[in-house]
């Protein structure tokens, strides 16, 4: 009642004092001092972005420096493994073989290969030849058998959004490291069972896929790959020299610096094959790890 007996014109300036109160414009400057303009692009056109990598890179032949991480701050227990070598062969539909070795001296410190249900793999140093699905359930006990192939493949090679496949647009913007992206959520199922299969993100400054997560059908989230340092590989083709992989259920990451790489080159089959040497002990690896 107090209020209704002032002159509108001091209620007028109260409500302007309010409105200055709630809301303010702040300008930060971005690292360096230089801001990136932020691309425009639609769902449509997002999507077609994606699927023409998808589609373009059908195999690779690649060196790398590899770095994995095991552990976590929950655990208590985190493991630094030193740099490694390695040769990445992968093809579709689902083929892939690493080849990890001594940095200089070049000996070998495992091979694995995949045909994307099983998967085999040699460990020279403990005379050890492991076979067990591709994909990882339950993370084991043993560190070596939580490193499955699958999700390096994905990571390399990713799968199409296929048409009819529900998706959605939003807009993100990152404080670290900063940056403005698109975010595709692409979905499986339908109605009350709807649920989350891919988050696809473009970094805006120049409509790059900049990360890609993967959830399990439980929403779970599977995977969580990170992309940098696009670059030509010939043929009018780019890929990223920088992958970080982190599989929060496995509890393992895996840094992926690509130092060579050839796309689409023709694989024979024999690549991609990897037979137990004489004298190694064969360890079959359940789905969670370990012994059935």
């Amino acid at each position: 009642m107090r209020i209704s007996k002032l002159p509108w014109v001091l209620c007028a300036a109260i409500l302007v004092l309010l409105a200055g109160c709630v809301s303010r414009t702040r300008r930060v400057s971005p690292p360096g001092g230089v801001l990136q303009p932020a691309l425009e692009a639609s769902k449509a056109e997002l999507i077609q972005r994606y699927n023409r990598q998808a589609g373009a890179v059908q195999g690779l032949n690649a060196a790398a420096r590899l770095e994995a991480e095991t552990g976590s701050a929950f655990s208590g227990v985190i493991k630094q493994y030193r740099q490694i070598s390695a040769l990445l062969l992968a093809e579709r539909p689902a083929q892939l073989r690493v080849v990890g070795q001594a940095p200089v001296v070049g000996t070998d410190l495992f091979d694995m290969v995949s045909d994307g249900v099983t998967f085999r793999m040699y460990v020279p140093s403990k005379h050890e030849f492991l076979t067990g699905p591709a994909r990882l359930e339950r993370p084991g006990k043993r560190t070596l058998e939580n490193l499955r192939p699958q999700p390096i493949f994905d990571a390399l090679i990713w799968p199409a959004i296929a048409p009819g496949e529900p998706v959605t647009i939003e807009e993100e913007d990152v404080e670290q490291p900063p940056s403005r992206d698109y975010v595709l959520t692409v979905l499986r199922g339908a109605g009350p069972s709807l649920a989350i299969r891919r988050r696809i993100w473009f970094d805006r400054s120049d409509l790059r896929v900049s990360r890609r997560e993967t959830y399990e059908p439980d929403g779970r989230l599977e995977s969580d790959v990170r992309y940098g340092d696009w670059r030509g590989a010939g043929g009018g083709l780019e890929f990223p020299r920088r992958i970080a992989l982190s599989q929060p259920s496995e509890d393992y990451r895996l840094e992926i610096d690509v130092t060579r790489v050839t796309l689409n080159s023709p694989l024979p089959d024999s690549r991609f094959q990897l037979r137990q040497p004489a004298g190694t002990k064969l360890i079959e690896v359940a789905k969670g790890g370990g012994k059935p």
